[in-house]
């Protein structure tokens, strides 16, 4: 598990990944950020969001991108922090997809880990990753399918006030293996596709992202299709939160894989009939020149 990846600011949380940025290509750490957070802890203002009250001050090293974190003061160790440690593929998903957003949209200062509530007036834990307020776009990352509850999810979808809402799970969740995939399709019926990512530490450039869509075969078992697959850095998105790939819409790349697929089954069931009425017409003129033939035998005693 990770160290602890995020701090409570007069109410909202910050999360690590908010100190990362792209610039000219690179990866790096945000100076500002960096100073901001720093004078923040000095003035006693980071706490741990857990509720135990517990002061907290960053640790951001220049050497290995997987050192930044929170940790308690050393005057504060004595209290009992019950702070929910986040698995380090989470963490360094949300560094890579902090990055992807700065490089598509230009700013560094996107709000992390925003309660809904922030948006609408509940009074839920539920929130998005990512918010980019002024395009009214959002990112949901789901580091396991178990937190895809519909309860969840349609809160998200139903109060988020015209903010579009992008959908972004972990590799580990996809495959279907036959079975109705539950959980990823919660995520399809809203989105229409399913988005699984695959880091590598936290290297943006080392990510990757495939795009697929769950469907059943002829045999009513269920398939998943990969529509594109591709480096993340190589997925662009514009001020509407739409995804391209190669310049292609990501919605229009998965309807026209539905439609060949669906134009497969099809081809395929129309087949499979064929066969089975060749198969009965060779299998009723066996029992045909069979029966011919018994008859034959039988009429000039040759049994």
């Amino acid at each position: 598990m990770a160290q602890r990846t995020v701090c409570l600011y007069e109410g909202n949380y910050i999360g690590i990944e908010t100190i990362f940025t792209i610039v000219n290509g690179k990866q790096i750490n945000i100076p500002d950020k960096l100073e901001e957070l720093r004078e923040k802890s000095r003035k006693n203002q980071l706490f741990c969001p857990c509720g135990c009250g517990a002061n907290l001050i960053l640790v951001a090293g220049d050497r290995n991108l997987r050192e930044q974190h929170f940790r308690l003061k050393e005057s504060e160790l004595y209290k009992e922090c019950r702070a929910v440690y986040e698995s380090k593929t989470s963490i360094e998903s949300k560094i890579v997809l902090k990055c992807w957003l700065v490089d598509n949209m230009g700013d560094a200062n996107i709000r992390t880990r925003v309660p809904i509530n922030t948006v609408d007036d509940l009074d839920r834990k539920y929130e998005f990753t990512f918010l980019l307020e002024k395009k009214k776009i959002a990112l949901s990352y789901y580091n396991d399918r178990a937190g895809l509850s519909d309860e969840k999810l349609d809160i998200l979808e139903n109060n988020s006030l015209g903010i579009k809402v992008i959908y972004v799970l972990d590799n580990s969740n996809s495959g279907a293996n036959g079975q109705y995939p539950e959980g990823v399709m919660k995520v399809q019926k809203r989105q229409g596709y399913c988005l699984f990512l695959t880091i590598k530490d936290s290297d943006y450039y080392a990510a990757k992202m495939k795009v697929v869509f769950y469907a059943q075969d002829i045999d009513k078992l269920w398939e998943e299709v990969i529509v594109t697959e591709d480096f993340l850095s190589n997925y662009t998105m514009d001020s509407n939160g739409t995804i391209m790939n190669s310049l292609h819409d990501i919605q229009e790349l998965v309807q026209s894989n539905k439609d060949k697929y669906s134009k497969l089954q099809e081809e395929k069931r129309v087949l499979r009939e064929e066969n089975s009425e060749k198969s009965k017409l060779k299998s009723n003129s066996w029992n045909k020149n069979n029966r011919k033939n018994k008859n034959y035998m039988k009429k000039n005693n040759l049994n």
